[in-house]
């Protein structure tokens, strides 16, 4: 299949949730290769979920998309919003900061599968993630480095009226164990859908069970400043999504 059909199977024009799908990582479908090792499926998750409830899975790049894929199992629409580009080099070592190769291949090996279910056009969304959209620490954000670490904005997501007006009263937290807080730039979003009365949960694979949280407030929360201020620590991209070379320092005589 071309990324075009993958990503119809992904964002089928009949789902109610499609528009907000990302086709960034697509464009690498069949150019990236995959990882030097294939990693096994994941177990289904034992989660069961209140009523109709938005997801959002907010995991480590391929297990983001391996739980969405149980999700869908389970009667969920996956929707993947990653939205950092692949970068010219796509090899082993290559320059970005970020390595997609395999949230790409995973996102082409789970399309058969999730065609194979049989999901409604209003099935409720678990929107995909990567956590380590900002990357890891280590990683050196050098000159000459494919820069593709991303944020989300409200804009990426329904807003709560939206949601509430398609039944959804609960969003749950798909997180690293231990986090009980969403990231800052996430927490800007689901802080929206709970001031609107959406109820906020974080699923604990510890404890195996959802555990309610407020949400803190984030920095500069509504601000006018703040979509400003935080692309300022990001690289657009050309084609779309983010993603583009960290410049050398210019040098004065």
């Amino acid at each position: 299949m071309n990324p075009s059909e993958l990503f119809d199977i992904w964002a089928p024009a009949q789902s109610t949730w499609s528009r907000w799908a990302k086709p960034v990582l697509f464009t690498a479908i069949g150019v990236a290769p995959p990882p030097m090792s294939s990693e096994p499926d994941s177990p289904p998750l034992n989660l069961r979920l209140p009523g109709r409830s938005v997801v959002v899975v907010d995991l480590p790049g391929v297990d983001s998309v391996k739980a969405g894929l149980a999700l869908a199992e389970a009667g969920y629409r996956p929707v993947p919003l990653f939205n950092g580009a692949p970068g010219p080099t796509l090899t082993l070592g290559g320059s970005a900061l970020i390595d997609v190769r395999p949230i790409v291949h995973w996102l082409e090996r789970g399309a058969e599968r999730l065609r194979g279910f049989p999901l409604a056009a209003d099935a409720c969304p678990a929107f995909l993630l990567d956590a380590d959209r900002q990357a890891p620490q280590w990683r050196t954000a050098a000159p000459g480095r494919f820069d593709n670490r991303w944020l989300v904005f409200p804009q990426d997501f329904p807003s709560a009226s939206f949601l509430l007006a398609q039944r959804i009263e609960c969003a749950v937290l798909l997180q690293p164990s231990g986090r009980t807080q969403p990231l800052s730039d996430l927490a800007h979003v689901v802080m929206r859908w709970q001031e609107a009365g959406i109820q906020v949960q974080v699923w604990d694979p510890d404890a195996g069970a959802l555990q309610p949280v407020q949400v803190a407030r984030p920095s500069r929360f509504r601000s006018a400043w703040y979509r400003v201020l935080a692309l300022t620590g990001v690289r657009r991209n050309s084609t779309g999504g983010f993603g583009a070379v960290i410049p050398e320092p210019s040098s004065s005589g």
